[in-house]
């Protein structure tokens, strides 16, 4: 036990339990470097059989712990399930007995992430005026705003901030979140995501950015589109309102059709 809960740990989970009435209780744990919970607090209580699952606290490398008063450790399909949610998102998931002598881990630890941190000379060496896009570019035009967007940015993820930068047409916004973007999703192995408010730049960024940046620079990255369920047809409903052409005008109908 003492390798994954720490001895102060495993009294405050005691305390937790006996405190809820030997109820369901739903714990955040967090960890040393050697992934071990060596600090716990109390989420949610529940019943003899159930406790409400809150993920919004939860960080990557902590671990979510719950008790089975039963002292039957195996989880659940329910348990199955929210520990799946819980392990996408870098969380541990662990289910002990009352007494907490016995533990069963259903997703283990994660080890803390190193990250590795965005300089402004990797930046530069993109969309700086001797970089790679500058010598791509025939008509390449110094844009020192855009390489101070690029910094705001590159900032914005090191520190993991949000940033709220305001720039003119012309700046050349695009690149200027699109690099720092690629490079952090690279050295980090993370994915981004991009939001745009409009299906015109969306459509840009899929279409002409992202691809010129993969040629210009030679970094191999995946970029796909994701669009919302708006975006997409139901033939279900189709089909019945198909079976309703009364219901609509003319355009509608010509539009089913």
């Amino acid at each position: 036990m003492f390798d994954y809960l720490s001895p102060d740990s495993i009294d405050q989970l005691r305390y937790a339990i006996k405190e809820a009435d030997g109820n369901e209780v739903f714990i955040l744990g967090q960890t040393d470097a050697e992934r071990r919970i060596v600090q716990v607090e109390v989420l949610a209580r529940g019943s003899e059989s159930a406790v409400p699952a809150i993920l919004q606290t939860c960080s990557y490398g902590d671990v979510v712990l719950h008790n089975h008063p039963s002292g039957n450790l195996q989880p659940s399909a329910a348990d199955i399930e929210v520990a799946s949610q819980f392990g996408s998102l870098g969380v541990g998931f662990y289910i002990v007995n009352n007494r907490v002598d016995d533990l069963y881990r259903v997703v283990e630890a994660f080890a803390e992430k190193n990250i590795e941190k965005l300089k402004p000379e990797q930046i530069d060496a993109l969309l700086g005026p001797d970089g790679v896009i500058a010598a791509k570019l025939p008509d390449y035009e110094d844009r020192p705003e855009q390489l101070r967007m690029a910094f705001v940015v590159a900032d914005a993820f090191n520190q993991g901030q949000v940033a709220v930068v305001e720039a003119g047409t012309g700046t050349g916004k695009s690149l200027a979140y699109l690099v720092p973007a690629l490079l952090w999703a690279r050295a980090n192995q993370e994915r981004v995501v991009i939001s745009t408010r409009t299906i015109n730049l969306q459509e840009q960024l899929i279409r002409k950015d992202l691809p010129f940046l993969q040629r210009a620079t030679g970094i191999e990255f995946y970029a796909v589109l994701v669009k919302g369920r708006s975006n997409y047809f139901c033939r279900r409903r189709g089909e019945t309102a198909g079976r309703e052409l009364g219901l609509f005008d003319q355009k509608q109908v010509e539009e089913l059709q």
